[in-house]
């Protein structure tokens, strides 16, 4: 995989990664190299806050406000992940630079998010992308955002209320983070329950 620019694409001197060559179906396309992670372990609770943290990260450092509301993403409701070198805004580990797409071609392999999986056939100099909502729910600081992937059954707008949908849930919960797993599983309860009393 490389990182290319894809300003055309997205704009504004936006990056992604493009693979190299052919990939399959459920081969691994990226693993996470803990050493240089641009994110503190998950069970660190260094640079998790809540969003109300996170705003008010972003208003004390103006010059990293993008980076930050970028790279940020959901572990639970509201507990978020900050990257690790916000105040430099660095980029330890390309991970940082797969972008959505509504018809996505990569997945998590497992709920820490620390493999990234081919879900079907993936071409040589085809963009990497994931479905955001992989990993964030309604309270992301993305939702609102106009959608560019330019997938033939894009949404237009990152809304990240999709793991309520069954047939996303089909198509994409086996590759969701944990978080967005437990949301899934604790619907499916709450359904079963009103179920029951109805």
């Amino acid at each position: 995989m490389e990182v290319r620019d894809l300003s055309s694409k997205y704009g504004h001197e936006h990056r992604g990664i493009v693979a190299l060559e052919p990939i399959r179906a459920g081969e691994p396309v990226f693993t996470c190299d803990l050493s240089v992670c641009n994110y503190y372990k998950l069970e660190d609770p260094t640079h998790k806050m809540t969003k109300a943290e996170v705003l008010a990260l972003i208003e004390a450092n103006p010059k990293a406000a993008d980076y930050i509301r970028y790279y940020t993403y959901m572990l639970d409701d509201d507990l978020f992940d900050v990257p690790r070198h916000y105040k430099t805004q660095q980029i330890t580990e390309d991970c940082l630079l797969f972008n959505h797409s509504c018809d996505p071609n990569c997945g998590f392999g497992g709920d820490e998010e620390e493999l990234v999986i081919a879900i079907r056939d993936i071409a040589a100099d085809e963009e990497l992308t994931y479905h955001y909502g992989l990993m964030d729910s309604e309270n992301s600081l993305w939702t609102g955002l106009r959608c560019k992937c330019g997938a033939k059954n894009c949404d237009g707008e990152l809304k990240f209320n999709w793991w309520r949908d069954p047939k996303w849930q089909e198509k994409y919960e086996k590759y969701a983070g944990g978080h967005i797993k437990r949301k899934i599983r604790k619907l499916r309860e709450e359904q079963k329950k009103s179920q029951k009393i109805s």
